[in-house]
C-alpha cells in the first residue's frame, strides 16, 4: 500500500487508488502521516478535526474512523512491511515503511541532497533535490485545505519544501544554470516575495542573464514590502548582494568549474551562507558558482563615505532614439560624469547602463568627501541640469540628470588585488540611501541626505521634503551670495 500527502491524500493498493470516505477517515489518516511512525495524542486528533469545538460524539466518530482505516490496510496485506495502525498511550501510531510514503522519500532525498551540497558535490546534490521536488503533485493536501483546513503541520511542511527548493536552486547557481532555472525562480518569488534568500537568488539569476537593473529594482521592492508589511529592512546578505551587483563584483560572475573543486574542500573555512551554516571552502566558493556574500574583514573599521550617483535621462525630440543610439548617447554622457568624479577624487568610478556612481572616502580634512562628493555632483549638474542637446543620427535629443548624495558609515574593502582593482566591496546603509534618494529625484534635480546636507550646509540651500530628502536649490558663497560661476543653477 503506497501514501502521498504531497498533493491530494491518495492511498493505492496494487496501483489501484483506494477509496477512503468521509471528511473525518480522510483528516486523520493525513495527520497519521504527517507524524508517521510517531504517537499523536488523541486532544491533537480531536483538536485538529473539530478547530471550531468538539462535538459529544467527537470520540466516537474517531474511533469509528479508525477502526475503518485498519480494516482498510488489512485487506489483502500479507508483506512483513505493512502498514499497522496501533492504539499507543496517549493516542495512536501509524507504523509504515518509509519507502511507502512520499514525504518519507522527500525527507530522504533532500537530507542526501543538502549532505552533497554542504561538501560542495553540486551535481549529486541538484539530482537528489530535483528527485524530491518530483515527488510533489501539487498543493500539500490539496483538497483538504479546500474544505478549509489550517493545521501548522501542512504549514511547516510548506515551509520545509521551500527551503528545499532553495536548496535545489542553490545547486543550479552553482551549476551555471541560472538561464534554465529563471522562470521558476521568478513563478516562486511571485508566490513568496518576502522570502530574502528566494530574493536573492532571483538577484544573482538576473544579474547573469544580463538584467541588471531588474536585479536592483527586485531588491528595491523587497525593501519596500519589508518596510511597509513588517517595518523591516532587508538582511545583511540582501544588503550585501545589491552593493556586489551595484559594483559589479567579480565574485557574481561563473568562472569555469573543475571536477577537483567539486569534491575537494580547502583547509581554508569560510561560512557559507545559504546551507544553513555549513562551512564552504574558498575555492569551492569562487569556483562552484555559489555566490559568495561579501564577508566583512576582521581588521576593517567601519569609516565615513559619501556615495554620488548620477542617472542620465535621454527625451527625444523628434521620436524615440534606438536601443543603440541610446547606448551611444549614455555613453558619451558618462565619460563626463566619470571625468567629474576623477577631478574630486572620487575613490572609484563605474557605471551600469544609464546610472553612474562614485565613491568618496575620507581624508585628514573633517567632512572633506562630502564636499567633495558635493562639487562633482555640482559639475555635473552645470553639464547635464538643464538639459543638453545631443545629436545622433540626424535626430536631436536632450541629455538631462538626476543626482543623488548620500554620506554614512560602511565598511570598505577589497580583493587581493588591492585598491586599483574593481572587486571593492561596501558594506553599509549608505549605498540603500543613496538608491532611495535617486528614486525621488527628477530630472535636474540633486538630492541629499541628512548627513551630506549638514556637511555642506554653509555652502548649499536646500529644501527639506520629508520622506525624500533634501533638494539642493543654488550654492551659496561665504557672504550668503549666489554663486553663478562656481555652484548649481537653480533648480525650479
Amino acid at each position: 500500500m503506497k501514501f502521498e500527502i504531497l498533493g491530494g491524500l491518495n492511498v493505492t493498493r496494487a496501483d489501484e487508488q483506494v477509496p477512503l470516505g468521509g471528511f473525518v477517515k480522510r483528516g486523520l489518516l493525513s495527520l497519521l502521516l504527517l507524524h508517521s511512525n510517531r504517537v499523536v495524542p488523541t486532544s491533537h486528533l480531536l483538536n485538529a478535526l473539530w478547530p471550531s469545538g468538539t462535538p459529544a460524539t467527537a470520540r466516537k466518530m474517531l474511533q469509528n474512523a479508525v477502526s475503518d482505516l485498519r480494516r482498510i490496510m488489512n485487506e489483502g496485506q500479507a508483506q512483513a512491511d505493512a502498514p499497522i495502525l496501533l492504539t499507543h498511550p496517549p493516542g495512536y501510531l501509524l507504523r509504515v515503511s518509509a519507502k511507502d510514503v512520499d514525504l518519507s522519500r522527500f525527507q530522504q532525498l533532500a537530507a542526501a541532497g543538502r549532505a552533497s551540497l554542504a561538501e560542495g558535490a553540486h551535481e549529486p546534490a541538484r539530482k537528489a533535490l530535483r528527485a524530491a521536488l518530483g515527488l510533489q503533485r501539487g498543493p500539500i493536501l490539496s483538497e483538504l485545505a479546500e474544505e478549509g483546513v489550517v493545521w501548522p503541520e501542512i504549514e511547516a511542511l510548506e515551509n520545509f519544501v521551500l527551503n528545499v527548493r532553495e536548496d535545489c536552486f542553490e545547486t543550479e547557481l552553482a551549476l551555471g544554470r541560472h538561464r534554465a532555472v529563471l522562470e521558476e525562480m521568478e513563478n516562486l518569488h511571485m508566490s513568496h516575495p518576502s522570502r530574502e534568500r528566494l530574493s536573492g537568488q532571483l538577484m544573482v539569476g538576473l544579474y547573469r542573464c544580463g538584467r541588471q537593473l531588474d536585479a536592483l529594482a527586485l531588491y528595491q521592492r523587497i525593501r519596500s514590502l519589508l518596510d511597509d508589511e513588517f517595518g523591516l529592512e532587508p538582511g545583511h546578505d540582501l544588503k550585501a548582494l545589491q552593493t556586489a551587483i551595484i559594483t559589479q563584483d567579480p565574485s557574481l560572475s561563473l568562472p569555469p568549474t573543475t571536477p577537483s573543486t567539486q569534491h575537494a574542500p580547502s583547509r581554508d573555512v569560510l561560512l557559507h551562507p545559504s546551507a544553513g551554516g555549513t562551512p564552504a571552502t574558498p575555492r569551492q566558493q569562487r569556483h562552484s558558482g555559489v555566490i559568495p556574500l561579501p564577508l566583512l574583514a576582521a581588521d576593517r573599521e567601519p569609516e565615513s563615505i559619501s556615495v554620488v550617483m548620477v542617472k542620465i535621462q535621454v527625451n527625444s525630440w523628434d521620436g524615440e532614439p534606438t536601443p543603440e543610439e541610446t547606448v551611444e548617447i549614455v555613453h558619451n554622457a558618462s565619460v563626463g560624469v566619470h571625468r567629474e568624479f576623477e577631478k574630486n577624487n572620487g575613490t572609484i568610478r563605474m557605471g551600469m547602463g544609464e546610472i553612474s556612481f562614485s565613491f568618496f572616502r575620507g581624508t585628514d580634512l573633517p567632512r572633506d568627501h562630502a564636499k567633495r562628493a558635493m562639487r562633482a555632483a555640482a559639475a555635473i549638474h552645470r553639464h547635464f541640469g538643464a538639459g543638453t542637446l545631443s545629436g545622433v543620427a540626424g535626430h536631436r535629443y536632450t541629455v538631462s540628470s538626476r543626482i543623488a548624495v548620500a554620506t554614512g558609515e560602511a565598511v570598505v574593502q577589497y580583493g587581493t588585488g588591492g585598491e586599483d582593482e574593481l572587486g571593492m566591496t561596501v558594506i553599509g546603509g549608505v549605498m540603500d540611501r543613496c538608491t532611495q534618494l535617486l528614486r525621488f529625484t527628477s530630472p535636474g534635480e540633486i538630492r541629499v541626505c541628512k548627513a551630506t546636507h549638514q556637511a555642506t550646509r554653509s555652502e548649499y540651500a536646500v529644501a527639506h521634503e520629508p520622506d525624500s530628502g533634501w533638494k539642493v536649490l543654488e550654492p551659496l558663497s561665504a557672504r550668503g551670495e549666489t554663486r553663478v560661476n562656481d555652484g548649481l543653477h537653480e533648480v525650479g
